[in-house]
């Protein structure tokens, strides 16, 4: 007479007992995903402007405003800032931007940093074609609350030879606010109007 010894699982009073390697596999995942939780936390934590929590605003996105020069010339300014873990000069933000207006559409890329934690505080280089004869965007200075950031511009104008005078200077750096926009409005860009 035979008498058949294997077990379920091929263990010997195994039964009741799951393979060592399932639970391995498991507390893997486990540790893993425990893992992916603390990454996204201490994002949330530290870098909140960028990765707000659930329903707070977001400095990171798309944006939109106009500023105005003088009172007969006015541009609309769309920007758009991600947060560049990879930059390799202070330089928290990359992004985009985007100036209309006064027969002149320009386009460029940004670099910027923000001056504290929450972000409330930053300032903007933008990279844009320099314009002779019109003015020109050297440093956007911002201050973000919610869904709603007020720039502060240097600018210079430069003459149509390129020159460039203190006398035709502004005085005072133009303000202006900015709200949100979704990517369909920034990419529309300038044809919006």
């Amino acid at each position: 007479m035979t008498t058949d010894k294997t077990e379920p699982y091929g263990i010997r009073g195994g039964a009741g007992r799951r393979p060592r390697h399932r639970r391995r596999g498991l507390t893997t995942i486990a540790v893993l995903a425990a893992m992916a939780v603390a990454l996204l936390v201490a994002r949330m934590t530290l870098i909140p402007w960028a990765y707000p929590l659930p329903g707070q605003p977001r400095l990171t996105g798309y944006w939109e405003g106009r500023i105005a020069y003088s009172d007969t010339d006015s541009r609309r300014i769309l920007l758009q800032m991600r947060y560049d873990e990879n930059c390799s000069m202070a330089c928290d933000m990359t992004g985009r931007i985007k100036v209309c207006g006064a027969g002149r559409n320009t386009k460029g890329d940004l670099a910027g940093d923000v001056h504290n934690w929450r972000g409330s505080r930053f300032t903007l280089n933008p990279y844009l074609p320099r314009s002779k004869g019109d003015v020109n965007i050297e440093k956007l200075d911002g201050d973000w609350s919610g869904d709603v950031i007020r720039m502060r511009a240097k600018v210079e104008f430069l003459d149509a030879d390129g020159s460039w005078e203190s006398s035709r200077q502004p005085s005072a750096p133009p303000g202006f606010a900015m709200r949100h926009i979704d990517e369909g409005a920034f990419d529309a860009g300038c044809a919006r109007g």
